[in-house]
């Protein structure tokens, strides 16, 4: 009678281990979901304040800032003295020159892409009765679109991408992921040449955790227009 007593004890423990087991593994599930998403909070109030510097540079310098293509943390810049275009149209955030941070809450660098369509327009740099790069009439040359490739926002002169969770890889030598991004992903980080890049902004997917934020045309302008640096027609 005590062994089948002890036996049954045994069956007894082993279920409560196994029940044990289970609520563990539900609540570290529970609390890896609320860790990654006080990273993307966290990253999302960093883009938010980069999207504000980047247009206070604008209103202070009268242009964007080019990006830092040799990952020194400053815009890399025509090297002939008012020359008309940056080193080149995509790179790593110039967070020096912007006086943010460099990394979002996963440790990986900004990726910054500027517009190449009169936001950078080094040849009317500001001077005597010109008063900014780019003039009323000009506009950016990005488009973003979701996941479905139904457009978001159009003429977007900078964007600014996370690419999160999955970290960095190098496709295009552009750094844009760990493992092999999405196709989906991959779209924000296959420096598109020429004029009308796309980049991809959209909730959180199987395929895709990229945050994405971007300057609007008409904000940029207005705050250009409040610094005195963009005249009216």
């Amino acid at each position: 009678m005590k062994k089948l007593l002890a036996g049954f004890t045994l069956i007894e423990m082993s279920i409560v281990l196994i029940v044990i087991s289970l609520i563990l593994a539900g609540v570290l599930k529970t609390v890896g979901v609320q860790r990654q998403q006080l990273k993307r909070d966290e990253t999302r109030q960093q883009l938010e304040t980069i999207k504000q510097a980047l247009i206070g540079f604008a209103a202070t310098e009268g242009r964007l800032p080019c990006p830092d293509t040799d990952n020194d943390g400053q815009s890399n810049d025509p090297a002939v003295p008012n020359g008309n275009t940056c080193t080149s149209d995509e790179g790593f955030l110039p967070h020096i020159d912007l006086g943010v941070g460099r990394q979002d809450a996963w440790g990986n660098p900004f990726r910054y892409r500027v517009s190449s369509n009169g936001a950078t327009n080094f040849a009317d740099e500001p001077s005597p009765g010109l008063e900014s790069s780019f003039t009323m009439a000009d506009v950016g040359d990005i488009d973003m679109t979701n996941a479905a490739g139904a457009a978001v926002a159009n003429n977007v002169p900078a964007v600014v991408v996370s690419y999160a969770e999955n970290g960095r890889q190098t496709i295009n030598n552009i750094d844009c992921g760990a493992g092999v991004p999405s196709i989906t992903e991959a779209e924000n980080c296959d420096n598109d040449p020429g004029v009308n890049p796309v980049f991809i902004s959209d909730d959180y997917l199987t395929d895709f955790d990229d945050l994405v934020i971007w300057v609007p045309l008409t904000v940029l302008k207005n705050r250009m227009i409040e610094a005195g640096r963009l005249a009216l027609p």
